[in-house]
């Protein structure tokens, strides 16, 4: 069944990291990964959290810094190791964290040191490289951010946006399914998440949904609620995009904004302007967004849809290239995500 979340954008002030323009620094971390409880889609399941928090800590850092993490595995029965995808590596390739080819695995209860230089700017994230555990949760952004940007927006108004899938099957019977003969496919994800955050049993945009799923209802503090960005008017913003899903190749936009797009993978690019971008597994986009000045205040909807997969007659996914965002419309979830608070 085709998933879609869509979040409706409001964007809250966050501080930039700041640094000082002197000699490259140092950011060093302690890390404890072990199994959690929690409800991501609304659902209990078990994640993979790292230092309690789900998707783990985003990691700030100036191009040029040294980046040390102590990583202690706290999972009983399961070892770990953490890929820091779209850091080159250059001359540690010890800390790139492919198990049983650049290092030994993290046996539980032991710990090891990853040393590493981030030589430019960019977007990345990093994730567990061990059996399954990307799709259990163990993933988390990191920004490397440049001291001489020439991007023109407002170094304090930018916001991350980590994209995922998520299965309520646990990871260990996806990668029993998946590896067994024959193939036993694991179907679509039952959510998607934008932050570690999506609904499955509810829809917040369920008045429009007729005969679909109910509308949300939250409480406080409900860990599978909406984040609510707000945003200035006639700014702009710049949203750092990474996608971490398992399988799902994806599609977002923003209601009534255009994205201009500036760098892709860690590298810049000539920038263009695009209604909607696909972004697929393993890959990164920062996005510049200009606010308009609505009178009165108003929300936007910024959409996440997962281009669709079709089953042949084995049971066994084919792509379909005409599936789009508009035929995935039947199953939707709202999510708040832009809100234009307009000049007072």
């Amino acid at each position: 069944m085709s998933v879609i979340v869509w979040w409706l954008v409001t964007a809250v002030m966050v501080a930039a990291h700041s640094a000082s323009a002197g000699s490259a620094g140092v950011v060093e971390l302690d890390w404890e990964v072990e199994n959690q409880f929690r409800s991501p889609d609304c659902t209990e399941g078990v994640v993979i959290a790292i230092n309690g928090t789900f998707p783990g800590p985003t990691i700030y850092a100036n191009a040029g810094d040294t980046v040390i993490i102590h990583v202690k595995n706290k999972l009983s029965t399961e070892n770990v190791v953490i890929h820091w995808h779209g850091i080159r590596q250059n001359g540690t390739p010890w800390s790139d964290g492919a198990a049983g080819v650049t290092q030994c695995p993290i046996n539980p209860g032991q710990t090891f040191t990853y040393k590493f230089t981030v030589d430019k700017a960019g977007t990345h994230f990093y994730h567990g490289h061990y059996g399954m555990q990307r799709s259990a949760g163990l993933y988390g952004m990191m920004v490397v951010r440049s001291l001489k940007e020439t991007l023109l927006y407002d170094k304090f108004e930018e916001f991350n946006l980590l994209l995922s899938d998520w299965w309520h099957l646990s990871s260990t019977l996806q990668e029993l399914s998946l590896s067994s003969k024959p193939m036993r496919w694991i179907g679509d994800p039952q959510s998607l998440l934008i932050n570690g955050r999506g609904q499955f049993h509810c829809s917040q945009a369920g008045y429009f949904n007729e005969g679909g799923l109910k509308e949300c209802n939250f409480t406080k503090d409900d860990p599978c609620a909406p984040t609510i960005l707000r945003v200035k008017p006639n700014k702009v913003y710049r949203l750092r995009i990474a996608s971490t899903t398992s399988l799902a190749s994806l599609n977002l936009a923003v209601e009534g904004h255009q994205l201009e797009v500036v760098e892709a993978d860690g590298n810049y690019v000539a920038p263009f302007t695009v209604d909607d971008i696909d972004i697929y597994s393993g890959e990164t986009y920062s996005v510049l967004l200009r606010t308009h000045n609505p009178s009165p205040p108003r929300k936007y909807w910024i959409s996440l849809g997962r281009r669709g997969v079709w089953l042949n007659g084995d049971g066994l996914p084919k792509t379909n290239p005409k599936v789009s965002r508009a035929a995935t419309t039947k199953s939707l979830a709202y999510t708040p995500v832009l809100a234009e608070e307009g000049l007072r």
